[in-house]
């Protein structure tokens, strides 16, 4: 059994023996199934051949991102809060040295994504930190690949996280 991982888009799936037969998000018209076909992986083999980088990109603003690019190269950020850290999107990969990184900056309070593409391995993430809880869009549920207790389908608008708003803008996807 395992958590396969979409080497196209990121996303990681529900526990199975074998992969699915295909990706979802990938069959979409928002993203491709490569020429070469669907292909997967796991977390335990993508931290063999890649890394967690961060940067700093303004005062209490990092960036995460996995390097060498992997999937469509999403990058997610961590903005430090008083009423708690959030992290907006996530990634495929998640390593040791990241959960130190935020367990030093005084954890996470919550995970917010914007759209599917950045599903990847958020329940990962949230299980690591703690249980934290993930917040996405109702409209976008369709599309999780891996749910969990962690998961909050918020609905409307907006979203209060503390002293932070979440706002459905729509766009690339409904939510």
């Amino acid at each position: 059994m395992g958590f396969h991982i979409c080497t196209a888009c990121g996303t990681q799936f529900d526990e199975r023996l074998k992969p699915p037969p295909a990706c979802p998000i990938c069959e979409d018209d928002r993203q491709f199934v490569p020429a070469s076909g669907q292909a997967w992986t796991d977390i335990a083999a993508l931290g063999r051949t890649h890394d967690v980088t961060w940067r700093q990109e303004a005062g209490g603003i990092h960036s995460l991102q996995v390097s060498p690019d992997f999937a469509i190269g999403q990058r997610a950020f961590l903005i430090e809060s008083p009423d708690g850290n959030i992290l907006w999107d996530c990634l495929s990969l998640i390593d040791e040295a990241s959960i130190n990184r935020i367990g030093a900056l005084g954890g996470l309070s919550a995970i917010a994504i914007s759209h599917p593409h950045f599903y990847t391995s958020m329940m990962e993430w949230s299980s690591a930190l703690g249980d934290v809880p993930i917040y996405i869009h109702s409209d976008d549920g369709e599309w999780v690949q891996r749910s969990g207790g962690a998961l909050n389908q918020w609905k409307g608008e907006s979203v209060q996280l503390g002293r932070s708003t979440l706002i459905r803008c729509g766009g690339h996807f409904p939510g």
